[in-house]
């Protein structure tokens, strides 16, 4: 049962953070993306024999739905816009390098660059996109019932089944620290663990005479692009969690130095390895958010969502980029 991840103390921007450990819910299935997943995992579905999904050649996404294919013993159709010739070449030194994409390939999944020359994917701008297109195809081939398609980093209603979940372990866990204002704080892409958090905390905490609200920052796209997938997923704005960000725009995917040596300074100061692409840019929203007093009277708890083997792609481009500074 993907459940009840520990939690850590650490010091941070000079105070206690609590850490939220869901990268060790399970050594091959863990952080955001089993949360996201769980529903898919505890449910049978007997006449399934396929999933299709779609993202980054380096998604934590991808490695997830492997694990979660090759568990089920359903074969995984996973849409990429690009493969570049440097991930390519991990497959040649596989196991020695371990990444989202070479543990994917050796888990069975079908990882299929997309063609956007072809005639039928003219006009199309999103992967979205393109799994729509396809989709008849697809239900040609196969019945309704022998298919699943998952949206892009699992951004859909079934998610609310795992993060429903862990929405309950952390009112449980701060009940039992006597803690009574909370702020749960988390990095976002499509904002689909934050908006759903938030909505449950807004269900639960007035039965539990307990505080507790969400943040979160963007790492995709800008604070009015967040704003506007929470609205997608939830149209209530009262019901969505606080943005907060420290003043800059971050392109996803670009490497920061300021931000690696952060990285590498909490790495060494509490003994925890976070993710590499969306961490970092967490890290720097809360303590600049810590340092400028924003929640003097509220304990804080992160959330760590996983994804470290994508720290097998990222590590060596930073170290490439200190090489060349």
């Amino acid at each position: 049962m993907l459940s009840h991840s520990p939690t850590d103390t650490i010091n941070f921007a000079g105070r206690q953070v609590f850490v939220k450990r869901d990268d060790k819910l399970h050594p091959n299935f863990s952080g955001n993306k089993a949360r996201k997943f769980y529903h898919f995992l505890i449910n049978d579905f007997p006449k399934v024999t396929r999933i299709v999904g779609s993202g980054s050649a380096q998604a934590n996404s991808l490695y997830s739905l492997s694990v979660l294919a090759k568990m089920k013993g359903w074969q995984l159709d996973y849409y990429v816009s690009h493969i570049s010739a440097y991930i390519q070449s991990q497959l040649q030194t596989y196991p020695v390098i371990v990444s989202n994409f070479t543990q994917a390939h050796h888990n069975g999944a079908n990882i299929i660059q997309v063609d956007w020359g072809q005639a039928k994917l003219s006009g199309c701008k999103h992967l979205d996109d393109v799994i729509n297109i396809l989709k008849p195809e697809y239900l040609n081939r196969y019945s309704e019932q022998q298919i699943l398609f998952i949206p892009e980093g699992g951004r859909c209603e079934y998610a609310k089944t795992g993060i429903y979940q862990l929405g309950c372990e952390i009112i449980d866990w701060a009940k039992g620290q006597n803690i009574s204002a909370l702020s749960v704080y988390l990095p976002s892409g499509t904002g689909t663990t934050a908006v759903f958090l938030q909505q449950y905390f807004i269900k639960k905490c007035q039965k539990e005479i307990i505080d507790i609200k969400v943040l979160t920052c963007s790492t995709v796209g800008g604070d009015t692009y967040l704003a506007n997938q929470f609205c997608e997923l939830n149209p209530d704005k009262t019901q969505h969690p606080t943005i907060i960000n420290d003043g800059n725009k971050y392109h996803f995917g670009k490497l920061y130095l300021p931000l690696f040596e952060l990285w590498n300074d909490v790495l060494e100061t509490s003994g925890i390895e976070f993710d590499l692409l969306y961490d970092p840019i967490g890290l720097s929203v809360l303590k600049r958010y810590i340092e400028a007093n924003q929640c003097p009277d509220r304990q804080v708890l992160y959330i760590h969502q996983g994804g470290l083997l994508g720290n097998a792609t990222m590590l060596p481009r930073y170290k490439r980029k200190l090489a060349n500074t």
